[in-house]
């Protein structure tokens, strides 16, 4: 599977969100845990689809223990997982921390790992953190290392000082926008780094409705209802504008995909594989302090 359109930019993987796999999610909850069939289908697609990964954190209760309970040894290298570290982590600890993942994944090598909590890098035991992932990438057990960040800045001073970060994740979506032409990050993939974008529904939030949105988002209820707008006029769901807008990030090579069963997977394959119909997007645009998920309340 190629997944790309007209005059856009290719994304190369898709990497399923598992955060609700094992609990709701985020402040636009809109349903319960996954059930089992359509957990094993999911599972099945990331392993006979070269182009599909997992995405999961040990933060997220249970989730890597359930991944490695049903599909066992099957996902050798499809895992991207998070770990979070503190400032009295050594090189022995960070080991351990990865070690505990692989076990509860019962996998044999990851994709990646990625420092969930960059502000770790700041620590005087950045160097012995950076240098223990760093060997599981020689030894051949994971393939990439990196950093799950909210900022560009965050991204471009961590690749400066430590080179053997190769892959990150950051927030961007269609009332984020804030990255969308960042030429720092454009210089950063064509210099060979994994850029992966996330929180591209905003947690469900744009694809619920402005009358659905969580209580927190209310204030900016405005900036939602001109989404809306757009998508109407466009005759659109807001499904398909949220995936034509990350299509449109020159930067990009994968997204983060929450989904709530197979049936929803499908279809955001199905726009991934076709021409995007839009590329002049909302105007309005979200606060910073609400586009932030760490300000997030229920």
């Amino acid at each position: 599977m190629i997944l790309n359109g007209t005059n856009v930019n290719n994304i190369e993987k898709i990497f399923i969100g598992t955060a609700n796999f094992n609990q709701e999610y985020g402040i636009g909850r809109r349903t319960s845990t996954f059930n089992k069939m359509d957990l094993n289908k999911i599972l099945d697609e990331v392993i006979f689809n070269e182009n599909v990964y997992i995405d999961t954190a040990q933060s997220y209760g249970g989730v890597e223990e359930l991944i490695g309970k049903f599909a066992p040894k099957k996902l050798s290298g499809k895992v991207l997982t998070k770990i979070t570290l503190n400032k009295e982590d050594t090189y022995k600890s960070t080991i351990k921390l990865v070690e505990e993942s692989l076990k509860r994944l019962t996998q044999d090598n990851l994709y990646g790992i990625l420092i969930h909590n960059s502000e770790i890098l700041e620590e005087p035991n950045a160097e012995e953190i950076i240098s223990s992932l760093y060997a599981f990438v020689t030894s051949g057990v994971i393939t990439k290392i990196g950093l799950s960040c909210y900022e560009s800045g965050e991204i471009i001073n961590a690749e400066k000082r430590y080179s053997q970060l190769k892959i990150f994740q950051i927030n961007e979506n269609v009332v984020d926008q804030r990255n969308l032409n960042n030429l720092s990050l454009e210089k950063l993939n064509s210099d060979g780094k994994e850029l992966i974008v996330r929180s591209i529904f905003l947690q469900g939030n744009l694809l619920v409705g402005v009358d659905k949105i969580s209580d927190f988002l209310k204030p900016a209820r405005d900036v939602f209802a001109d989404f809306s707008n757009l998508c109407k006029e466009n005759d659109l769901t807001p499904l398909k504008v949220c995936l034509d807008y990350i299509r449109t990030i020159l930067w990009a090579r994968g997204v983060v995909v929450g989904v709530n069963s197979f049936t929803e997977y499908l279809e955001i394959k199905e726009i991934l594989l076709n021409h995007i119909n839009i590329s002049k997007f909302p105007n309005k645009t979200l606060d910073p302090f609400y586009s932030d998920p760490r300000n997030w309340v229920d």
